[in-house]
């Protein structure tokens, strides 16, 4: 399905599997050597790298084609040099994408990955001292969680003047903090089920004001490129793409509505009920 690209979900579905997977690494790479994560991490993150790619254009065009059927009829023939290119940039990141699939290095990869989550105690640390370290997962569940929550509360104090790049490595903390309480979801309390909601709909809503961004950047970019080739046309036969400047106009204002209303979204995490859930949540260990 990845391949042949007629469902996009199935690709997201992978992606989203790759990313699961580094932040597991991430999360637990102090219970391997560097040596054995070293070659998984590598290859999960060009096969991530190659997803995304496909991915992000997957996403730019289902906005696009939705916010066109909002248009009336005689606008929506402007919007058509914009939805060429990018399903000229989809195809080529797809092609892209088959021949890193169809390529040695994956297929090496792949073996490898088989043979690390096949193989108990690969390369493991010693964990012999003359002082306890956290083993058990009632040991280890705590820190690896506390410590990605640290990571995300730390941008409270920059939140009143964070940038648009700060907001989306914020999402990113969110997301490892997310994944950190879904691994262990099984052996937590029935809060984890609450916890997990909140964190989702913070990390929605930095997404969709991350895509909103992005989309800004692009058309900006892809104005400027058409007023140049225009500037090379004979005046009477200059072409207008008015449709497309209202949709950056639109989508920076979704951009700014996201960005100003981000902070009634955060309450909802530093509040104290989410601290009680996760606590109770993990005092179940």
């Amino acid at each position: 399905g990845t391949r042949s690209g007629e469902d996009i979900e199935e690709l997201h579905d992978m992606r989203v599997a790759t990313r699961r997977m580094r932040a597991a690494l991430d999360i637990f790479s102090s219970y391997y050597s560097p040596k054995a994560i070293k070659p998984i991490w590598k290859g999960l993150r060009r096969t991530g790298r190659n997803l995304g790619g496909v991915r992000d254009m997957d996403v730019l065009l289902e906005h696009l084609k939705g916010y066109i059927q909002t248009l009336p009829e005689a606008a929506r023939d402007g919007m058509e040099p914009l939805v060429s290119e990018w399903q000229t940039q989809r195809e080529l990141r797809r092609t892209t994408m088959n021949e890193f699939l169809d390529s040695k290095a994956y297929q090496r990869f792949k073996i490898q990955m088989n043979h690390f989550v096949q193989t108990p105690a690969m390369d493991r640390p010693s964990l012999v001292s003359d002082y306890p370290t956290p083993r058990l997962v009632k040991e280890a569940a705590p820190l690896l969680i506390y410590t990605r929550l640290t990571s995300v509360r730390a941008y409270e104090t920059i939140l009143d003047h964070a940038s648009l790049d700060q907001l989306h490595t914020l999402r990113i903390e969110f997301k490892k903090l997310r994944y950190a309480v879904e691994f262990f979801r099984e052996v937590l309390g029935p809060q984890a089920k609450d916890v997990i909601n909140t964190l989702k709909k913070v990390q929605d809503h930095l997404g969709e004001l991350n895509d909103a961004r992005v989309t800004c950047q692009l058309l900006t970019e892809f104005v400027a490129r058409w007023e140049i080739q225009q500037i090379q046309q004979p005046i009477g036969k200059r072409k207008t793409i008015e449709p497309v400047v209202a949709y950056l106009a639109a989508r920076h204002a979704d951009r700014h509505r996201l960005m100003v209303c981000f902070p009634e979204t955060w309450e909802t995490f530093v509040h104290s009920n989410f601290r009680q859930a996760l606590a109770l949540a993990v005092a179940e260990l």
